[in-house]
């Protein structure tokens, strides 16, 4: 007779662990490259709602620089983005100093593929035990399409 329940324990442990995995994964840090990126995209975004009239200069109007940007913030990406940017750019590689986690989606997606494939496993071991006339009680975040399936 087959002793069902260390099975299923073995079974659920991987899930445990693959299903940490998989959050971890989520909840990771895009790659650096695309952190970097986007301070560029954020610098030119803000620069680009200050708007330059050199037209004053030759009595074309009052307003030399745009008054009403949405921020003093756009001023400095507009006049000074250099230093903006060395300075986000600094800021963004130190959040990348030491062990964090990258987002990979190619990679969290076989890594579901897994969990899937342990939860079929679960599901059939707790069906062979309950023919055996052994309860094993589902767990309660158990995946409804894998304990529904035939």
């Amino acid at each position: 007779m087959t002793d069902h329940l260390p099975k299923v324990a073995r079974v659920r442990a991987q899930i445990e662990k693959l299903a940490d995995d998989i959050r971890a994964i989520r909840d990771g840090m895009p790659p650096k490259e695309e952190a970097l990126a986007a301070v560029d995209a954020h610098i030119e975004r803000e620069a680009a709602t200050v708007t330059i009239r050199p037209t004053a200069f030759i009595g074309g109007g009052s307003e030399i620089v745009s008054a009403y940007p949405e921020s003093p913030h756009a001023y400095a990406c507009k006049f000074f983005p250099d230093v903006i940017r060395d300075r986000f750019r600094t800021e963004v590689e130190a959040l990348y100093q030491g062990d964090v986690t990258i987002t990979d989606d190619r990679k969290q997606e076989r890594l579901e593929q897994q969990l899937l494939e342990l939860e079929r496993q679960e599901e059939s071991l707790i069906r062979d035990a309950a023919a055996a006339g052994k309860n094993i009680p589902r767990r309660a975040d158990a995946n409804p399409a894998i304990t529904l399936a035939d």
